[in-house]
């Protein structure tokens, strides 16, 4: 759609409906902030949906209009937080060479950590989706699979551009990249006055770049 159709197709919107479309966003989006503390303290098993409601300054019947359970809270959390850096990826350069690669992989660490609660909210939550029986489960094992491949794909890319070394154990590496994103979010969410993950992330990945580069 071009920029004057758009312009045609809003001013063509009844101006009642654009008023109360962003009201009912703001007040969801302030749930899911609310959903956002109260999980990031208390993880999902032990989260109060009158917790979150009481910190919204809603009723909890007023939290149910909304989220009719805690699950539904939760799939809303989850796929707001992944529905966020999927749009900021969506202006990253893609094409295969090793700077696009870190460039890909450090976005992906400084939206982890940009903003603590959601971070810590989500760290606990896919602990706690260890098990099973968790409702996050299938979403965390969904993510686990596709992040992977699409690394590992990106780094195929790279050895076959002979931007990395062609010995280069994609899948292995994959794993390293991202048990170091994990551990240093953890670290950091223990001691975030004391860890400035963004620089110890950078350092590592300049050695890894010396290491892997062809």
């Amino acid at each position: 759609m071009s920029g004057q159709d758009h312009d045609t197709a809003a001013s063509s919107t009844p101006t009642t409906k654009r008023r109360r479309a962003p009201k009912g966003e703001m007040r969801r989006a302030a749930l899911l902030d609310a959903a956002t503390v109260v999980f990031a303290k208390d993880g999902y098993a032990a989260a109060s949906m009158r917790d979150v409601a009481e910190i919204a300054g809603i009723t909890t019947v007023g939290l149910l209009h909304h989220f009719p359970n805690k699950v539904a809270l939760l799939q809303a959390l989850l796929d707001r937080r992944d529905r966020r850096v999927t749009e900021q990826f969506a202006e990253l350069e893609m094409a295969p060479t090793l700077d696009n690669f870190l460039a890909f992989v450090r976005l992906s660490m400084h939206l982890s950590v940009h903003n603590l609660p959601e971070c810590q909210a989500s760290m606990m939550i896919s602990v706690e989706s260890l098990s099973d029986q968790h409702p996050a489960w299938p979403w965390y094992k969904e993510k686990f699979a596709l992040t992977h491949a699409h690394a590992q794909a990106h780094l195929s890319a790279l050895a076959e551009q002979g931007e990395i070394r062609g010995d280069i154990d994609v899948k292995l590496l994959a794993t390293e990249i991202f048990a170091v994103m994990d551990g240093l979010q953890i670290q950091w969410l223990r001691a975030p006055d004391q860890v400035d993950v963004e620089a110890v992330f950078d350092a590592y990945l300049s050695r890894l770049a010396c290491y892997i580069k062809a």
